[in-house]
């Protein structure tokens, strides 16, 4: 009865520490419980994600869960944001997409950067059921005018539809 509309439980989230067998077979039973005693309350339900995925993402949508947080997108995992988008079949809201290697100058060049993150907003596009954010975290090294610019992007391309010039 708490006025909370959304609740954030289960975490990290990963193929390797929750082995997809494990994860469907004891986990998302639980998620599968919880997430239908919020919905008949008109609740959410969020859950960190932030792992290498890519054996969970199926699983994931049709754990329960409403939004999975911090996805974390290549070159930091094995995953597209287009492969969870495809994976998560409308079900599941991305929030992150953003993998924080890329706020980071020795990782990527400001072109490379530039690049990613206008390759990231094509595949968003038409950007619902999608909240961008710094995937996990944002590292104490990262250049901080890249998430400047990842704000100017926001709203220059952020308006629903998306349309993102070429």
């Amino acid at each position: 009865e708490a006025p909370a509309e959304i609740v954030f439980h289960g975490s990290n989230f990963d193929e390797m520490i929750t082995y997809p067998p494990f994860f469907r077979d004891h986990i998302m039973p639980y998620l599968q419980k919880l997430a239908g005693m919020l919905h008949a309350k008109g609740k959410f339900l969020i859950s960190h994600c932030d792992g290498e995925n890519q054996g969970l993402l199926d699983l994931i949508a049709e754990s329960g869960i409403d939004i999975a947080e911090a996805i974390c997108p290549q070159p930091m995992t094995k995953v597209t944001i287009s492969e969870v988008k495809k994976a998560f079949k409308g079900k599941v809201t991305i929030f992150g997409g953003v993998p924080s290697v890329v706020l980071l100058e020795d990782s990527m060049s400001e072109a490379a950067f530039e690049q990613y993150m206008r390759n990231l907003f094509r595949e968003i596009a038409p950007g619902d059921r999608f909240i961008l954010g710094v995937s996990d975290t944002t590292p104490p090294d990262a250049k901080f005018e890249r998430l400047l610019r990842i704000t100017e992007m926001v709203k220059g391309w952020g308006t629903l539809p998306m349309k993102i010039p070429g």
